[in-house]
């Protein structure tokens, strides 16, 4: 018996048209970032936090995959804001940084520009001396990290503009709330 798919939370070619509205508007090219290096971070953030990205590895026992330097903030600003104890934690996902050539040979950069990708979301470079790489954080590793892990030890790179925030929650409601295409 072939179950049907279920529908997505929202419309679906609505959505890809916002993305693509939000990825080509004159706010997104001419500034995607404004730059902010203290402060309690916020959703959006790029931060800097040297550290290894912890996971359940295939044998089902705790790992590390990986060191990365880089982290894009997806858990929600109020609570990184809020002093309560009840909201400890916080999500982050690492953004991984490779050679533009790599990019070429490996993946179609205009879909990334594009904002194509469902579990990638492209970032364009926030520091001079990064504009020789090409980075996208990935949605498919999120961790979870005591809010004062980055509160005290992270440094805030870059912060989202608002045409910026909008497009990566676009891609996040994609990513989150996409029918049940397996492969799509």
């Amino acid at each position: 018996m072939v179950v049907d798919r279920w529908p997505p939370v929202y419309d679906a070619d609505e959505l890809k048209q916002v993305i693509r509205d939000l990825a080509s508007s004159n706010d997104i090219s001419k500034s995607f970032y404004s730059r902010r290096s203290s402060g309690k971070p916020f959703q959006g953030d790029i931060i800097e936090l040297n550290t290894s990205l912890p996971m359940i590895w295939s044998d089902g026992q705790p790992a590390v995959h990986g060191t990365f330097q880089y982290w894009l903030v997806i858990g929600n600003t109020c609570d990184l804001h809020r002093n309560h104890e009840d909201v400890e934690f916080t999500q982050i996902v690492p953004i991984i940084s490779i050679d533009s050539v790599l990019v070429n040979e490996r993946y179609d950069q205009n879909d990334f520009l594009t904002y194509a990708y469902s579990r990638r979301f492209y970032l364009p470079s926030w520091e001079s001396e990064l504009d020789s790489s090409f980075s996208f954080a990935d949605f498919l590793r999120p961790v979870t990290v005591h809010k004062n892990a980055i509160i005290d030890h992270a440094s805030i790179k870059a912060t989202m503009n608002q045409h910026s925030w909008l497009l990566l929650h676009s891609c996040l409601v994609r990513f989150l709330a996409r029918d049940d295409g397996r492969f799509d």
